[in-house]
């Protein structure tokens, strides 16, 4: 099991650097940076200088986006990061999500998107494309990046399975939900003659970790809330209850309050419920919501660091879930 760590907020560039520094210190396997502009500083700036204040640490893109980025602009900045940083960058990108939401701009099909990922996964590849008539190709010398496509629906988890090299599931924490998420990812990996296993599959979700369980649910709530709005309307696992919250959040949701703790919106998700849907609660809760991914076949968990201690809550990660999936050596890192 992989693990990674996301960050996504108004935060200074500074503290960015630090997550990151932190996080490599602590064992884990990568950075995630969030892209919503505005909201988040620029994720190039912050790839960079993450990149340039560690060492081993894998850096990604949690996630980017085919609509307000162009592909081009997002293969040449990628492929110059990962020129930088020595080969340590993921490229995660989805449809739009919170950076065309926040601005008035419609997410991408599943069609279009699926354009558009054939051609940076060529570009970030160091191939010539076809692009509005005339041949492209990055002229930056620079390893492959491996390519992450993120999605909460059906068609785009398809084209997760038939294009990229992993798949980055916002859909829930809990195995039949995933498991329903992953029957679509092998659906489009089948039509392309792929094989699903050879993905890495990652569930972001996201999460607070403290000795008050209570508490570090309603600090991920707005999380739940998110997702909730996004796989309400196609899941069959969560049943007609989900299904019903999934549409209320939707009619009330407000982009300028997204995953903030104190969002209207997500107010009228239920404990029992929000628990499914982010990783949160005790270390132990914690671990044991990780032990059931990895039986449904989960190969990378990427937390989203939210609430009043992102500092405190990356350090139980690593000292109280982490080292069970770590060797002795690994985990006195």
């Amino acid at each position: 099991m992989k693990f990674g760590a996301g960050f996504w907020g108004p935060f200074p560039l500074g503290r960015y650097v630090e997550y990151a520094v932190t996080a490599e210190r602590l064992g884990f396997d990568a950075v995630w940076i969030g892209d919503t502009q505005l909201l988040t500083p620029d994720l190039y700036s912050a790839i960079a200088l993450c990149a340039n204040a560690t060492s081993q640490i894998r850096i990604g893109s949690g996630v980017t986006n085919t609509v307000t980025r162009d592909l081009t602009v997002t293969a040449g900045g990628i492929l110059a990061l990962n020129e930088f940083s020595g080969g340590r960058c993921l490229l995660g990108v989805g449809v739009g999500g919170s950076a065309v939401g926040t601005v008035g701009l419609g997410a991408d099909g599943a069609a279009e998107f699926r354009r558009k990922l054939t051609l940076i996964k060529a570009l970030v590849a160091g191939e010539t494309v076809t692009l509005n008539g005339v041949e492209v190709r990055g002229r930056i010398a620079a390893p492959r990046v491996p390519v992450y496509a993120a999605s909460s629906s059906p068609r785009v988890l398809q084209v997760a399975g038939e294009l990229a090299d992993g798949v980055i599931l916002n859909v829930g924490v809990v195995p039949e939900l995933v498991r329903e998420a992953l029957a679509h990812v092998a659906h489009g990996a089948r039509r392309a003659g792929r094989d699903a296993g050879s993905l890495d599959v990652v569930v972001i979700a996201g999460s607070s970790i403290g000795t008050d369980g209570a508490q570090a649910i309603n600090e991920t709530r707005s999380w739940a809330a998110t997702t909730l709005r996004r796989v309400g309307p196609w899941v069959a696992a969560g049943g007609d209850a989900m299904r019903a919250l999934g549409a209320t959040i939707l009619a009330r949701y407000r982009w300028d309050e997204h995953i903030a703790l104190d969002a209207a919106h997500a107010r009228q998700v239920p404990d029992d419920i929000a628990k499914s849907f982010v990783f949160a609660g005790t270390a132990a809760d914690v671990a044991q919501t990780v032990r059931r991914l990895e039986a449904c076949g989960v190969t990378h968990v990427l937390p989203l660091l939210m609430g009043t201690n992102i500092a405190g809550t990356l350090e139980a990660w690593s000292r109280e879930v982490m080292p069970a999936w770590r060797t002795p050596s690994m985990a006195r890192r």
